[in-house]
């Protein structure tokens, strides 16, 4: 039987390079499995756990079994404090760099976190194999098998063959995840999917119709001057823990953060720009009463105040040699960025432009006045939004 599983595992090989790294993980474990199934191996269970470099993702994985649909799950941070990776298997492969194959019926159930609940599930046989990427990092595969004889002895020489094409799939999943998600973390989304494209020659740019939001963070100089910058830091990421998410839940690109503020834009798209106009002053409102509630309880009050235009703005990068920005940039960003230091001199938490407020038909707004503002020849009328 040795030759025929050692010509299975080559054929995987071959499938995994040729067919299976263009497909989803979730497929790709499926047809994984069934093949494997195919070849005569009780196989009744598979998991693959990557680790990955991200702010809140310690690691994905995906898990398989005959009959039910792939499941996808991510682990994040806190889980690490939990000591479910010191008790598990997974553990002494990354450590040891081998493989581990663990008899469950001869198992302890405290040798391992996972033992109980594989036991509960009728396995009777489980190994973990290590997948060793290019960059040192050792994540695993693990097999399960309900057989009380286990798998078969030319096991090894199968995997021997299919493991190191599934091992190199793996990595280029994981390294487009990780490419992907860390500039999604640092430039937002859209600039994300534009430099994964390509965009990432200086000067090259897009036009756009947007609506730009512009938040500004206040009394942070005088805060920032009397506070440890342990505090510093603790402030403004909670001063962005209510701010980002009123973003991205309406669809807005966080583009950068400047300092103590906030850069955003929600692009017009199909809907329009009185679609994406409501979007950003949604945004803005939610971002407001997330502050409201924040400074009811324990901590330092929050305030900061939101600018809302409307106009062009050109998407791309800014920079010198290999050293580039993703951003927008252009004169609706700096009017933007004018009507926010309003905010401030005229104690108003929300102020629109004129071409904000007429894009936006179902609220109504009342005016502020004319006002000079730094780099431009004449005074703009500014708006705030009557209440709800």
């Amino acid at each position: 039987m040795t030759t025929d599983l050692v010509a299975a595992g080559r054929s995987l090989a071959l499938w995994l390079v040729d067919e299976g790294r263009w497909l989803d993980p979730a497929v790709l474990m499926e047809g994984l499995g069934y093949r494997m199934m195919s070849f005569g191996l009780p196989i009744h269970r598979l998991t693959v756990s990557l680790r990955v470099l991200s702010p809140t993702v310690l690691a994905v994985g995906a898990t398989w079994k005959p009959g039910e649909p792939t499941e996808i799950a991510t682990y994040d941070y806190a889980e690490r404090d939990t000591g479910m990776y010191e008790r598990s298997p997974y553990k002494v492969v990354h450590e040891t760099g081998k493989p581990l194959t663990i008899a469950l019926d001869e198992t302890p159930d405290d040798r391992f976190g996972i033992v109980p609940e594989l036991k509960a599930a009728g396995y009777r046989h489980y190994c973990v194999h290590p997948l060793r990427f290019s960059d040192g990092v050792v994540n695993a595969l693990t097999i399960s098998t309900r057989d009380e004889a286990g798998f078969p002895p030319d096991f090894e020489a199968f995997l021997a063959e299919m493991l190191p094409a599934f091992t190199n799939v793996m990595e280029v999943f994981t390294y487009h995840r990780v490419l992907k998600g860390l500039l999604t973390a640092y430039v937002g989304a859209g600039p994300a999917g534009q430099i994964i494209s390509g965009t990432t020659h200086r000067g090259e740019v897009t036009r756009m119709h947007a609506a730009v939001l512009f938040v500004d963070l206040r009394g942070f100089t005088a805060l920032s001057v009397t506070m440890p910058p342990e505090d510093t830091a603790d402030l403004l990421n909670s001063y962005y823990d209510l701010v980002v998410p009123a973003m991205t839940d309406k669809g807005g690109d966080i583009l950068k953060f400047i300092g103590d503020g906030v850069l955003a834009i929600f692009a017009d798209g199909e809907e329009g720009p009185g679609a994406a106009c409501v979007r950003a002053l949604s945004a803005a409102e939610a971002a407001l009463a997330a502050a409201v509630a924040h400074d009811a309880g324990e901590g330092p009050p929050i305030h900061f105040g939101v600018a809302l235009h409307h106009g062009e703005v050109a998407y791309g990068n800014v920079g010198s040699g290999e050293r580039l920005d993703f951003t927008v940039v252009g004169r609706d960003v700096n009017i933007a960025a004018r009507i926010s230091a309003l905010c401030s001199s005229l104690g108003r938490p929300l102020l629109v432009s004129a071409g904000f407020k007429d894009l936006v038909d179902e609220r109504t707004f009342s005016t502020c006045g004319w006002h000079d503002v730094r780099g431009l020849s004449d005074p703009i009328e500014v708006f705030e939004p009557a209440p709800q």
